[in-house]
């Protein structure tokens, strides 16, 4: 007898939201970040500005998203390397593109420093990729690869994106 492994519905219906919202941005088949970046901004309705933090500063996060009324932050480790601040950057856009809302890892993890300089500084949301692999995670994950995949280089000597994906 076979096996058959099937996703639950509800991941049908995440996967399915990650595809629409990357397909309403049209972007052409390949973009450079900053061409993705002006497209995610224009869908969000307000500039975002990627800005560099010490990773120390907030040591357990690689991406962080913060609203405010007239443009949206994200903070990105400054030592990491351009793959992974890129890969960080396009998960935090999947969450701005999603419409997600805020959470609550970063407040635990520094409840100090965010207690006092959000309200001080007009935040209205901030969402950081969670420890907890939850389906918010797994919506803005599945939107981060759509994206990377416009980045990669469309090589017609590679048989798949797969492959593309070491390259």
């Amino acid at each position: 007898m076979a096996l058959r492994f099937t996703r639950p519905a509800g991941r049908e219906r995440e996967r399915a939201a990650s595809k629409a919202v990357v397909a309403a941005l049209g972007l052409a088949e390949h973009v450079s970040f900053d061409e993705m970046l002006a497209a995610v901004s224009n869908a969000h309705g307000k500039p975002i500005e990627l800005r560099d933090i010490d990773h120390s500063i907030i040591p357990a996060v690689t991406g962080l998203w913060i609203e405010k009324e007239q443009k949206s932050v994200i903070l990105l480790p400054a030592g990491d390397n351009r793959l992974h601040r890129t890969h960080a950057a396009c998960h935090e856009f999947g969450h701005i593109l999603l419409q997600h809302q805020g959470c609550g890892g970063v407040e635990t993890a520094t409840p100090s420093v965010f207690a006092h300089v959000g309200s001080r500084r007009g935040i209205k949301t901030m969402l950081a990729r969670s420890l907890d692999w939850n389906e918010t995670e797994r919506a803005a994950e599945h939107v981060a690869y759509l994206l990377s995949l416009s980045l990669l280089p469309k090589d017609g000597g590679s048989p798949s994106d797969f492959e593309r994906t070491f390259i």
